[in-house]
């Protein structure tokens, strides 16, 4: 048997049957819009061919079903809905969400470094893509009482981990305007890598004085003009929708296919009751459609 690589190549070309077929159905193409008909051949864990006639080691009938990329939840808190990392995974795998960017921020503000071990083992053994996040204030202030302090010296250890992609909401952004030496080393570290944002109604030029320590994203956007203005400056938004915090209606007008390439979809915590009764991503998506999205806006971010 070849390596992986030559198996997807022997695949996705019809050399060899592929491990799973998905047959007769039709998947939404996320360029043009459209919906293509045809089989989509799967090696181990990566689609290889689409568009085209496979056989199958296992051929699955999805016949009148359209198929879409999975869903990525990119800014949450696993453990602020209650649950463990695997049975946030049983909630909210079969509603299409694969990939979770986690902030264990909570967990770390009782724990510290020892609660980020504790997810970042746990994302190793999910079935849902776990990548996590370090938790850049902890406290979230100077003037919160918590169980742990994170300092730089307390992240770095973890920096290299293959489930971390970055560093987590940066929270204390008076902290970053006032160049807080404790920010300052947190924010110097990671330079080059992803940091996430937390900017509250942060506009002009404070704005763009917290952008220009790297920040690269918001969660907390909650007007439609404040979205625009911090996509005009290269600020990613991530829409959110959760049990608590409910943004997305109000940032409906900036759901279009202009502005979807540099908007994503996020939860910022719901919990396990909204989940079942309503759903996660899929119920953003479902809603956004209902009050007139173009799906091919809502499907893209």
């Amino acid at each position: 048997m070849g390596s992986e690589l030559e198996r997807r190549i022997d695949q996705g070309s019809g050399r060899e049957p592929a491990d799973i077929v998905l047959r007769g159905g039709s998947f939404l193409d996320l360029v043009s819009g459209g919906l293509i008909s045809g089989d989509v051949a799967i090696c181990g864990d990566r689609i290889v061919g689409t568009c085209e006639s496979y056989e199958g080691r296992t051929e699955i009938d999805v016949s009148g079903q359209v198929l879409v990329p999975g869903f990525i939840d990119t800014h949450l808190h696993i453990e602020s809905s209650m649950v463990t990392p695997f049975e946030f995974d049983r909630c909210v795998l079969p509603r299409g969400v694969t990939t979770a960017i986690c902030d264990p921020h909570e967990i770390a503000n009782v724990l510290g470094a020892t609660g980020i071990r504790y997810f970042l083992d746990c994302a190793q053994q999910t079935v849902m893509d776990v990548r996590v996040q370090l938790s850049s204030c902890v406290p979230a202030t100077h003037l919160e009482t918590s169980g742990a302090r994170l300092d730089i010296e307390d992240l770095l250890p973890f920096r290299g981990h293959p489930k971390v992609i970055g560093m987590a909401e940066f929270m204390n952004y008076p902290g970053v305007l006032a160049k807080d030496p404790t920010c300052m080393a947190k924010l110097e570290a990671f330079q080059g890598g992803h940091i996430d944002g937390h900017a509250p109604l942060l506009r002009g030029k404070p704005l763009n004085g917290y952008l220009a320590a790297g920040i690269r994203t918001d969660h907390e956007t909650t007007t439609a003009d404040e979205a625009r203005e911090k996509l005009s400056k290269g600020m990613h938004v991530l829409v959110r929708e959760g049990s608590v915090s409910k943004d997305l209606d109000s940032l409906i007008p900036i759901i279009t296919e202009r502005f979807s390439p540099f908007i994503a979809l996020c939860t910022d915590d719901r919990n396990p009751l909204d989940i079942a009764e309503h759903g996660h991503l899929d119920y953003m998506i479902r809603h956004a459609i209902s009050r007139g999205v173009e799906p091919l806006a809502i499907y893209r971010a």
